[in-house]
């Protein structure tokens, strides 16, 4: 039998599994597709200005310290990064502005500046509420290799059904928002929080308010972008002996009596003896990689999906606003953006608008053109090409370009190329472009998740659709939890440290 561990798919999760195994002794192998490793963390262009596509920033940096550190790397010297004191800049179309800042207290007064000092306080007052969530649910469901009733009685004892309620999941995020807050404005800035895992704050739970505290808590821009989080896994990789094969398409996964055996490539068999998969679950559950491996896990339903996303990549000019480097610019209508969205799956007429001005930082520049990623959500329709002719892209843009001029901005580009949910689907098998997995909707959504184990001896999942979710650090650590399932199942036999070299063969 191989010694060898493969992992299919070398997104984020995959590297993370692949460091974690290859630094406790494992033989590992990535075979990813694409000609690039980092998944959804990808490089677009507009014209000849290249920027990120995907996530931009970083929080939650101690999941990669713990990383670096397992593999006796240290992370901040890996990789360059700035804190930003600035998290993002919101505007309406009222021509209200509101900045919130890494600094609570700072954040607090520009709320009081603009919308009164009850709304002031009330956000103090959400924000220790979000920290007390984060903290409840760090060893609970962060560390875990699931979350459930059982693990939050084991982590709190007695007091864990109550500890349960204090997460806050037996309402909804906007139910919550609107507890804590008179201004509508604050309702829909803070339930935005809600498209960050692909989800409406009309159904999420309010277990998702803590992402205020991990904001707060520090918000990283990394130099070179998300790439260079990437090119320093990668170097981490090389550093314990992960090989790397780029433009390698997995076919199948090959089951016999109930366990892995290997993977089929294009004419060919690779023998291991555990399996990864960093992709969709939906991929394996629908049977695309075989119907031996196809019982291991149950394809989210289509109704379950999570957003998708119409974005330009953009070489332009924005006239009319100051902006830095997160830009939100809202609808007036929250509750109708998303009854398009999920109740009749088209992008509204007036969607919110997110703009990362990728070549700024907390303060706003003089430039004649720069790098800007815009995005919009969109339903998850991806495999059903007649909901995208290009009329429909069309649309799209102008009910974008329409909401940022009813604020006062207008963007004047260069170059933009668009990705709509019909691409997204075509990098992401069986998703119809779901970018975050399943949708977190109500309580159970808190607990249903996948974990890394499946159905099928030797088959584990990491990425964004299983336990924790989606987001950068996220899905590090269900590349994390993969790891540790599949070093706990294996065989009890002696590991050493590999000292193997990077292999990077294309087969493209």
């Amino acid at each position: 039998m191989s010694e060898e561990i493969v992992v299919v798919g070398g997104g984020i999760g995959g590297l993370t599994c692949a460091i974690n195994l290859a630094a406790r002794g494992e033989h590992v192998r990535i075979l990813e597709k694409q000609p690039y490793l980092g998944g959804k963390a990808r490089r677009v262009f507009a014209g000849e200005a290249g920027m990120d596509g995907g996530p931009t920033v970083l929080t939650m940096l101690w999941v990669f310290d713990e990383l670096f550190d397992l593999a006796g790397h240290n992370f901040r010297d890996s990789l360059p990064l700035e804190r930003a004191e600035r998290l993002a800049r919101h505007r309406w179309s009222s021509g209200q502005e509101l900045d919130l800042f890494a600094d609570k207290q700072r954040s607090a007064d520009a709320i009081a500046e603009v919308f009164g000092a009850r709304e002031g306080r009330a956000y103090l007052a959400f924000s220790d509420d979000a920290r007390k969530i984060f903290e409840l649910s760090e060893n609970a469901f962060l560390r875990s290799q699931r979350m459930g009733l059982t693990g939050m009685v084991r982590e709190f004892g007695a007091r864990g059904l109550s500890a349960l309620a204090r997460l806050d999941s037996h309402r909804s995020m906007w139910g919550s928002l609107q507890k804590r807050f008179r201004e509508p404005k604050l309702w829909q800035l803070f339930g935005r929080y809600a498209t960050y895992v692909g989800s409406s704050p009309f159904e999420t739970p309010a277990t998702l308010n803590q992402v205020a505290h991990v904001e707060a808590d520090g918000v990283y821009r990394a130099k070179g972008g998300m790439r260079g989080l990437i090119d320093a896994l990668v170097d981490l990789a090389k550093s314990v002996g992960v090989k790397v094969e780029l433009g390698v398409d997995v076919k199948g996964i090959a089951v016999r009596g109930g366990r892995v055996k290997g993977v089929e490539t294009a004419g060919a068999f690779r023998e291991a003896k555990a399996v990864v998969f960093n992709g969709d679950i939906s991929a394996v559950g629908t049977g695309l990689l075989g119907g031996a491996a196809k019982g291991a896990v149950k394809p989210t339903p289509v109704a379950n999906r999570s957003l998708s996303a119409v974005t330009w990549a953009m070489d332009a000019r924005a006239e009319g606003m100051d902006l830095v480097h997160h830009n939100v610019i809202f609808c007036d209508d929250y509750e109708a953006e998303f009854r398009a969205l999920i109740g009749r799956s088209r992008v509204p007429d007036e969607p919110t608008v997110y703009i990362c001005a990728q070549d700024r930082g907390d303060a706003p520049i003089a430039a004649k053109s720069e790098r800007m990623l815009v995005l919009v959500n969109a339903p998850p329709t991806g495999d059903r090409p007649e909901r995208w002719p290009e009329k429909e892209k069309e649309r799209c843009t102008e009910a974008m370009t329409r909401v940022l001029r009813k604020s006062g901005l207008t963007l004047h580009p260069r170059a933009s190329s668009q990705t709509s949910p019909l691409e997204f689907a075509k990098l992401f098998p069986a998703t119809g472009g779901a970018l975050y997995g399943p949708r977190w909707r109500g309580a159970r959504s808190v607990m249903a998740r996948k974990g890394a184990a499946t159905g099928v001896e030797g088959l584990y999942m990491a990425g964004g659709s299983v336990h924790p979710g989606p987001g950068v650090a996220m899905v590090a650590l269900s590349g994390r939890r993969a790891a540790e399932r599949v070093y706990a199942d294996l065989p009890s036999t002696q590991r050493s440290r590999q000292a193997a070299t990077f292999g990077t063969t294309s087969t493209a």
